[in-house]
């Protein structure tokens, strides 16, 4: 695979290598602490951050072929210790690249502000979950090999947290506010 000769060449030191590594992987490093931390700022030093860390303990890693989930892990411990409980819409970030109607964007911005309420709403262990799942496409075993838990923890978190999910739309709901 082409990712893993990068790494390789990253590991023999070469630095065009990492920059090939940062494209890869920064849109996504970003929406992703963005999504942990709410915070646009916090996003972009915690990306750095992560990167640093990476480009200076490459050599540690031992098999290449499990690069994402060891830089995501990396990624998930510094974006929890930055963690502001806030998760703002992800559209101020990555702007569209076609045109919507007013109403359109009126209401899937008022759409998304719910669902990102809703997943503030959750404990930080959870939203990660739900974050790698369904923002990132992660699988549960990259999932499970970035936190350092068991596919099974990853399986109950995600049930947990559609639980309280489905819990919150409910009351949210029963509120008289229709989705």
């Amino acid at each position: 695979m082409q990712e893993e000769f990068i790494i390789n060449r990253l590991k023999n030191g070469d630095r065009k290598a990492f920059d090939e590594i940062y494209n890869l992987y920064v849109n996504q490093a970003l929406r992703t602490a963005y999504l942990i931390t709410g915070n646009k700022m916090d996003s972009e030093d915690i990306v750095q951050q992560t990167f640093i860390q990476c480009y200076q303990t490459i050599c540690q890693l031992k098999d290449v072929t499990k690069f994402k989930s060891w830089f995501f892990r990396i990624l998930t411990r510094i974006a929890w210790k930055t963690n502001k409980h806030k998760l703002p819409c992800v559209d101020k970030i990555f702007d569209s690249e076609y045109s919507k109607s007013s109403l359109d964007i009126v209401l899937e911005n008022e759409q998304n502000q719910i669902l990102y309420h809703a997943i503030n709403s959750l404990d930080t262990k959870l939203k990660t979950v739900i974050i790698l799942y369904y923002y990132n496409e992660l699988s549960i075993k990259e999932i499970s090999d970035i936190l350092c838990i068991r596919q099974g923890t990853v399986k109950s978190r995600l049930f947990s947290a559609r639980k309280k999910l489905q819990n919150y739309f409910s009351d949210y709901q029963s509120e008289g506010v229709l989705l």
